[in-house]
């Protein structure tokens, strides 16, 4: 079972949500890849309802952190961010059954 790290990022998100959010990739790519508008990941990002599972990784002197949301039993999404002056959201992309079948061991306790 891997370590979560939820409670760190909900502290972390409270601190930075009024400085906004900004993207490391286009912001067009991200939602054409998962279909969804730029005020839903920023509403999903800082009420974190559908969050099962936060790691924390170490990667090139900056502090990551990859969220799992998983909305049902085919359906999910990953995002991967980090804290700078802002929000930063380097990644989003969808995930599906088979893809939570195969992450389902991390988010069992």
């Amino acid at each position: 079972m891997t370590k979560d790290y939820s409670e760190e990022l909900k502290e972390l998100i409270d601190k930075y949500k009024e400085k906004g959010f900004r993207y490391a990739k286009p912001i067009q790519f991200l939602l054409e890849r998962i279909s969804d508008t730029k005020e839903n990941i920023e509403r999903e990002l800082l009420d974190s309802r559908d969050l099962k599972l936060c790691e924390k990784q170490e990667r090139k002197g900056e502090t990551r952190y990859t969220l799992y949301y998983v909305y049902s039993n085919r359906k999910g999404r990953v995002y991967a961010i980090t804290f700078e002056d802002k929000i930063v959201i380097i990644t989003i992309f969808p995930i599906g059954k088979k893809t939570l079948k195969k992450y389902k061991k991390k988010f069992i306790s």
